[in-house]
């Protein structure tokens, strides 16, 4: 690609040949010219631009670039003067250094500008191809690191969430209770909603409500209607996207530590709404005040998955509130869609 790049703006300049000149002749003088752009460009996009402009030393990037373009205008004049003009001196008729000697070519303005110019236009279109592909591949990594980040955190999120759903499950085959049925049930449906549609980013606000119900109901059937007092209220007015067990989590948390320790009746609040770009979702609860309740960093492994995962699916774009008195917990979650 970069052979025919080079290959174009030679065809470029054959294409304005005057008439007094032959084929051969412009051709092998442009094609030292072409050869002085290529280095000039070279040297910049390689290794100046890495070593001065991408570590923001800029001062040392316009020094560097400056004495580089210059040194290839000195190479090149020099090189006019002793082989090509001797050679090829009709070509040269009228050229602004045709009677300068090589100090006088290496110290005017006029011809410096000219050169300059000369050599540095396809550069920057060079520069600025370079440039846009270079951003193509880190988006295209920053995409893949993402994906991979999502994946690694929702590998560690469901197997907790799982493994203290069977945990409920397997208290109750234990008894031997009527609601065993009832359990594996709700069990399959949220499997279900793990297994095959946690897979996407983002899924409909409607379906999240039915995990977080089908959730709620298999938490009820561990606790009669004296230990837990739990509410769930609603208000969809838009059927907005989220991303799956994004809210799940913070329920989970409520009900692992604001009822399991719990020894009076616990509360937990939840609310949530579907506006026009926005979510806003709510959960209350009441913090457990036997001495026997208290939280260790494994579990708050949920918690912390789901701020990384707000940080990859929402930057800039949500916010959480976390309240804490000695007899409730509250969080509040914003996400704009």
């Amino acid at each position: 690609m970069h052979c025919v790049y080079w290959i174009s703006f030679l065809l470029l300049y054959i294409s304005g040949k005057s008439e007094e000149d032959t084929y051969f002749v412009f051709t092998f003088i442009y094609m030292w010219k072409i050869l002085a752009e290529v280095t000039a460009a070279y040297g910049l996009i390689y290794w100046i631009i890495p070593q001065t402009l991408n570590k923001k030393k800029y001062l040392l990037f316009i020094v560097g670039a400056t004495g580089w373009l210059y040194l290839v205008f000195a190479l090149l004049m020099t090189f006019k003067y002793y082989y090509l003009q001797p050679r090829f001196p009709a070509f040269f008729d009228g050229w602004l250094g045709q009677k300068m000697t090589v100090p006088e070519r290496l110290t005017s303005f006029k011809l410096i500008f000219r050169e300059f110019s000369f050599i540095t236009y396809p550069i920057i279109i060079l520069g600025f191809i370079s440039f846009n592909r270079k951003q193509q591949r880190l988006l295209k990594l920053e995409e893949e690191k993402k994906s991979m980040e999502l994946k690694f955190l929702k590998n560690q999120l469901n197997p907790h969430f799982l493994f203290n759903t069977l945990n409920n499950l397997y208290t109750l085959t234990l008894k031997k209770d009527d609601k065993a049925p009832e359990v594996i049930a709700k069990l399959s449906e949220i499997l279900d909603f793990v297994l095959y549609r946690c897979t996407e980013d983002y899924v409909s606000i409607e379906k999240e409500i039915a995990l977080i119900e089908n959730y709620i109901a298999l938490e009820k059937l561990r606790y009669d209607q004296n230990r837990l007092n739990i509410s769930f209220t609603k208000d969809i007015s838009e059927n907005n996207t989220i991303s799956p067990l994004i809210i799940l989590t913070f329920i989970e948390n409520a009900f692992k530590h604001g009822v399991v320790n719990e020894t009076e009746k616990a509360k937990i609040q939840l609310n949530l709404e579907s506006k026009k770009n926005q979510i806003v979702f709510c959960i209350e609860n009441t913090k457990p005040q036997n001495e026997s309740a208290f939280l260790t960093d494994k579990s708050q492994i949920g918690l912390e998955n789901v701020r990384k995962q707000l940080d990859l699916l929402y930057p800039k774009k949500h916010q959480l509130e976390i309240e804490e008195t000695q007899t409730n917990f509250k969080v509040k979650l914003y996400l704009n869609t």
